[in-house]
């Protein structure tokens, strides 16, 4: 029921690698094709399909959600907005949005106190490991009063964990990679989140400054960077 690419284009204005209909994995490894992961894009008769299979024709009864984000500036909010938006308008459903300060959004969300929350990732280490630990249902708490630190939505599979970590121990990378990726496909299918975008950053650099790399991992080495002052064209009379 949502509209990416109408989300990138109006509220990012374009700043997304593009819309996230595949997997949890952005599409950032040589190797590691995450276009083959099949998510969900968007089809509104289907929604309203779903929708009124569950028992809730035209949104009828449906009660009201509540979506918990930070205070991380206007993108932040402007997003939850048309989330907002295009939920009212496909399925006649009302997302109510709660604006907290990130602690306690981090709070919140290991202790499950709340419906649907708001969240990003950048990996740790490059890896699709990295962002499948997320959805690892062995780290979740038995108890459902202590915090879940990683995997927030608290989803269990055994079939993913199994697959997750033979894609852990791997003998090799192809071996690791398709492990991860069948793990991966199964998450989707049970859609324990949404995707909403695969990231994406500008970055304006002025012409003097030299050796400055950007990378996914927004990982900034200045050891190689310098300043080169302009030539100056001497004067001739």
């Amino acid at each position: 029921a949502i509209d990416r690419e109408k989300l990138i284009e109006k509220v990012l204005s374009g700043e997304a690698y593009g819309p996230g209909i595949h997997g949890i994995t952005p599409p950032s490894f040589r190797e590691y094709d995450n276009s083959k992961i099949q998510g969900y894009s968007y089809d509104p008769e289907k929604a309203k399909q779903l929708l009124a299979a569950a028992g809730y024709p035209d949104g009828e009864n449906f009660p009201t959600i509540k979506l918990e984000l930070n205070s991380g500036g206007f993108r932040n909010t402007s997003v939850a907005f048309e989330v907002q938006k295009q939920l009212s308008n496909v399925l006649n459903i009302n997302l109510e949005l709660e604006i907290v300060p990130m602690s306690k959004l981090l709070d919140d969300r290991r202790y499950a106190r709340g419906d649907m929350f708001r969240s990003g990732w950048i990996a740790d280490y490059p890896s699709p490991e990295n962002f499948l630990l997320l959805m690892y249902g062995r780290n979740v708490p038995e108890d459902t009063k202590e915090p879940s630190i990683l995997n927030t939505p608290r989803y269990r599979n055994e079939a993913f964990d199994k697959l997750f970590m033979q894609g852990v121990m791997g003998d090799s990378l192809s071996a690791r990679y398709s492990a991860f990726a069948e793990a991966e496909q199964m998450m989707m299918n049970d859609a324990p989140l949404v995707i909403l975008w695969y990231d994406e950053q500008y970055r304006l650099i002025q012409s003097n400054v030299q050796n400055f790399s950007i990378n996914a991992m927004h990982y900034r080495d200045y050891s190689e960077v310098y300043i080169q002052d302009p030539k100056v064209e001497p004067k001739t009379n």
